[in-house]
């Protein structure tokens, strides 16, 4: 297949990369800097240096993506890239909704018809409502849950998915969003999971951590189990569903996940709770995930539990 990947030169999107061109795709890549790869045995192919959040049209930028769909005829497109924070909404949220949204349309309008665009979506555009109201029945969010995003950036991912929907349902493209969660890897270059390691190891007799006891609960997912999925996606016919969680079976506080890289680390430390104030707006204090979807479909993640998924990231990253 002949792919493009936008946000390449990312976290997710390098480890993409990689697996792609192992399984023998032809491959194009897309970022705003020089393509980054991290393993040297591994040719990825074509990288072209844009701007997918460009609206002037006077600026070269904005034409780049329909010249390079034209030109290339992709069968398929991973589309990643993003402004992958929360924190800038208050400082810029408009760069936020160009990286995103504007991005996200940009992409779906000029891909070829019939293409596969598989957009890496978050989980985070569930919001709380469901642990705020305090719902016995229903413990975890499903594709079938109601999105209330509390973050422009959790907003901007759900308008993301609406056009990938809007598009898919006029038969311009073939459309899938997958719900990521904390990823986290070999090379991963920064989260709750690096800054720890950093903490554990300095001279500081205490392990600071945002919020209080026992902190906020979330997924995280392995890179290699997140790349499986994202593959899948892209490459597998007949999908009955547009909307996948991409999620373990678990998620963990931040009390649990500071055990498991101290253990990792086997350096142990008490943890100093900064308080509430320390959180930033728009958090979601609790996400839990469901992943039967995409189990059903044939999705078997390696690392099921997020406290084997931090062991086996803190391990490598020592």
């Amino acid at each position: 297949m002949k792919i493009i990947v936008t946000g390449a030169t990312g976290f997710i999107g390098r480890h993409l990369n990689v697996q792609l061109r192992l399984l023998g795709h032809e491959l194009i890549t897309v970022s705003r800097h020089p393509i980054m790869v991290i393993r040297k045995d591994v040719q990825i192919g074509k990288h072209f240096v844009m701007d997918l959040g460009e609206t002037d049209r006077s600026k070269s930028d904005y034409y780049l993506f329909e010249n390079l769909c034209n030109q290339h005829k992709p069968d398929v497109i991973f589309h990643l890239a993003s402004s992958a924070v929360v924190k800038p909404d208050e400082e810029d949220p408009h760069r936020i909704i160009l990286d995103n949204t504007v991005s996200t349309q940009k992409v779906v309008h000029y891909a070829p018809e019939g293409c596969k665009v598989v957009l890496a979506s978050s989980v985070i555009v569930y919001g709380d409502w469901l642990f705020k109201r305090g719902d016995v029945n229903q413990r975890s969010y499903t594709e079938q849950s109601a999105c209330k995003p509390t973050s422009i950036y959790g907003m901007t991912k759900r308008a993301s998915e609406s056009i990938v929907e809007s598009y898919t349902e006029a038969g311009k493209i073939d459309g899938v969003s997958a719900r990521l969660c904390a990823t986290v890897g070999s090379g991963l270059t920064h989260g709750i999971i690096k800054d720890f390691i950093r903490k554990v190891k300095s001279e500081n007799p205490y392990l600071e951590a945002l919020g209080s006891h026992p902190g906020s609960t979330k997924p995280f997912c392995h890179i290699e189990d997140v790349v499986d999925a994202l593959i899948m996606l892209g490459t597998q016919d007949n999908l009955t569903d547009r909307v996948f969680n991409v999620v373990p079976d678990d998620s963990i506080n931040v009390e649990e996940v500071a055990e498991a890289v101290m253990s990792a680390l086997e350096i142990e430390k008490t943890i100093k709770w900064l308080g509430d104030g320390a959180n930033w707006k728009g958090d979601n204090r609790i996400i839990r995930t469901d992943n039967s979807l995409l189990k059903a479909e044939g999705w078997n993640p390696r690392f099921r539990k997020s406290k084997d998924v931090i062991f086996d990231v803190v391990s490598r990253n020592k």
